[in-house]
């Protein structure tokens, strides 16, 4: 019976691991839309001059596309619908999420959201809301929120940030994908921190044009089932020399 080397074994598994990844998803896009942010979700609207998305919770809302963009977001045109996006409903917290399809793309890219990561700013309750520069993330029902609030030089409006992690691919996520953060961002939210927190506070949604920005994290990340091919190779190789080392010996 033929045996095989270790070397062979080492390419069979590494052409095994490679054959079961995807493409890995390259480039950065930026992104222009609209949402609405509550106590109880984030309900991404859309733009009504491009005659996409619906200011409903639980109906997906849609983007444009902008500059920059770069690598496979390449073949999505600038100022055009570039794909929807999903709400997220429930209280707006930070931590590990999953939730599949995220947003899709009309070019056949899909991002699975992964993680809301944390403000990392003051809490809101000890800051001045009101006051130049003042810069603090809100706890709202009691959990800390994602968002990072920013009045302007003059105290009188606020800029409003929040950033996700998510998985990039093209088909799949079974067979590899890549790491995105998103940086979101809302220039104006029409009040100061006092105002939004208070609106908040009252049930009110608050409403503003955003910006994202997505910039890949980590060229390509194998799935599960990947690694175990790949390690099912290095056995056969450690195997492999051992046969080697007692035929030697004999």
């Amino acid at each position: 019976m033929k045996k095989w080397s270790a070397a062979t074994l080492l390419l069979t598994s590494l052409s095994i691991a490679t054959a079961v990844q995807s493409a890995p998803i390259t480039g950065v896009v930026n992104l222009t839309g609209s949402a609405g942010v509550s106590a109880t979700a984030v309900d991404f609207f859309g733009n009504s001059t491009a005659g996409c998305g619906d200011p409903a919770l639980g109906t997906p809302g849609c983007f444009l596309i902008n500059a920059p963009r770069e690598g496979d977001f390449l073949t999505l045109p600038v100022g055009q619908p570039g794909g929807t996006i999903q709400d997220l409903q429930g209280p707006p917290i930070s931590g590990s999420i999953s939730l599949p399809s995220f947003m899709t793309f009309n070019n056949g890219i899909v991002f699975d959201l992964t993680r809301v990561v944390a403000g990392g700013a003051p809490d809101c309750a000890t800051v001045n809301g009101s006051a130049a520069n003042a810069t603090c993330t809100p706890v709202i029902n009691g959990q800390v929120s994602p968002f990072v609030l920013t009045n302007s030089s003059n105290g009188a409006n606020a800029s409003v940030f929040f950033n996700v992690e998510v998985n990039a691919y093209l088909g799949s996520s079974a067979t590899g994908f890549s790491q995105y953060i998103g940086a979101f961002n809302t220039p104006s939210a029409g009040k100061n921190i006092a105002g939004i927190l208070a609106d908040i506070a009252n049930g009110k949604t608050i409403s503003a044009a955003y910006s994202a920005n997505f910039v890949g994290t980590n060229a390509d990340v194998p799935e599960p089932d990947s690694i175990a091919l790949f390690a099912i190779g290095l056995i056969g190789i450690v195997a492999g020399s051992l046969r080697s080392k007692r035929a030697s010996n004999n």
